[in-house]
């Protein structure tokens, strides 16, 4: 739950932002009202750039999809609905933007520039073309259909009853989505999804489409500096900070701190004996053992089976239980392996088998730790990190399983 809520903060607190802005736009006066129109352009190219710079698919495809629907509701909807350029163009922006938004949820990310990312990217912008071309040559057309899309349904509210129900139909599934995969790009569309249908829905409001449209791109350029920022900071496999994160941390580090060392007990005798795909999972139960860590104890990966926890602003004999309650985690943790060997290729067989409940074979691993205090003599980071290692040398002697300092 704790990284969906991350997730959430960024596009809440702009939305917050947002909602105080419109509350007060009349303090854009008409010397700066040229300027705040040009913002979300702005906010979008940067983005783009970005997107671009980091082969980011789905993102590159929201901002243009973005920049796309606000270029059209600055065009083409700045009069009255009732005529017919202006209707058009908002009911294509109502039904084209949450569909693309659709797909780019559902859509995995592969990256910009290659088959699969292009035509990703270039789908709202596609759609709305097509919409054009379709309305220029057929602009007598009418279906049973528009009524469902016919705007103004009540008081104060713009958007048509079809488009209403689409959009929350996408955005119960950008939920779902979000919650699935909190650490990817979800949340900001979804808060994308929901911009533009504030935009669309007070249509009549001053200034709103251009709040929210900014919003939402920022959401957006804030996500690939957060995913950026993980991708050069944060271990891919185990999710904990990595090493050159550590490295950063140290160069940071006050007169007063402490530096563990862990490593997993005979990790490449396990790794021989049961594969490189148990392997990854003994890892990554390891790190999400570290990641529990107390007393302000902040985890690492050092590099291969070895894990650092920094300690700042603390005294060794303080650290020890923190460490030793990790310790004993992970040697309590057992791990289920899946019987290869043993399962039926056929799949008639592999379904009668399926309600039975053998009992899984489980194995368990230990950890050794070694601990160094910054001191008079210790005063430097690289120097305590190594009276850690020969405290983690001492505790593989005495037979592993067990903190040394």
């Amino acid at each position: 739950m704790k990284p969906l809520i991350k997730t959430l903060l960024v596009p809440l607190l702009l939305f917050l932002l947002a909602w105080q802005l419109l509350s007060s736009i009349e303090l854009v006066t008409d010397t700066y009202a040229t300027l705040f129109l040009q913002t979300p352009y702005i906010i979008a190219v940067i983005g783009l750039v970005l997107a671009h710079q980091f082969n980011r698919s789905r993102t590159f495809a929201t901002l243009l999809s973005l920049m796309v629907s606000y270029w059209a509701i600055q065009s083409f909807m700045q009069a009255a609905l009732t005529q017919a350029v202006p209707l058009f163009a908002f009911t294509a922006v109502s039904i084209v933007f949450p569909l693309a938004l659709l797909v780019l949820l559902i859509a995995p990310e592969r990256g910009l520039w290659n088959r699969f990312g292009l035509p990703l990217a270039l789908i709202a912008p596609s759609c709305l073309c097509a919409a054009y071309l379709f309305f220029h040559f057929n602009a007598n057309f009418y279906h049973p259909l528009a009524e469902y899309f016919a705007v103004k349904p009540m008081e104060g509210y713009v958007l048509s009853v079809g488009s209403s129900l689409l959009f929350l139909v996408v955005f119960i599934v950008g939920l779902v989505f979000a919650i699935k995969r909190p650490h990817d790009i979800e949340m900001a569309l979804v808060f994308s999804l929901v911009s533009i249908f504030i935009a669309l829905a007070w249509l009549h409001k001053p200034f709103i489409s251009t709040v929210m449209v900014s919003a939402a791109g920022l959401s957006l350029v804030i996500d690939v500096v957060r995913s950026s920022y993980s991708m050069a900071y944060r271990d891919d496999l185990t999710g904990l900070l990595g090493r050159r994160a550590l490295n950063e941390k140290l160069r940071g580090l006050g007169k007063k701190y402490v530096i563990a060392m862990l490593d997993v007990d005979h990790f490449k005798k396990f790794n021989d004996t049961h594969g490189h795909d148990v392997g990854d999972d003994v890892l990554k139960m390891v790190a999400a053992q570290i990641a529990k860590v107390e007393g302000g104890g902040i985890p690492y990966r050092y590099g291969g089976e070895e894990f650092a926890v920094i300690f700042p602003r603390k005294e060794l004999l303080k650290c020890l239980p923190q460490l030793e309650s990790v310790r004993l985690g992970i040697e309590h943790y057992k791990i289920a392996l899946r019987d290869k060997k043993n399962r039926p290729g056929d799949g008639k067989e592999g379904s009668r088998q399926r309600g039975k409940k053998p009992s899984p074979r489980t194995v368990s691993v230990t950890i050794s730790i070694g601990v160094a205090e910054r001191d008079e003599v210790l005063d430097q980071p690289e120097e305590v990190i190594k009276a850690a290692d020969k405290a983690l040398y001492q505790s593989k002697q005495k037979g592993r399983n067990c903190v040394s300092h």
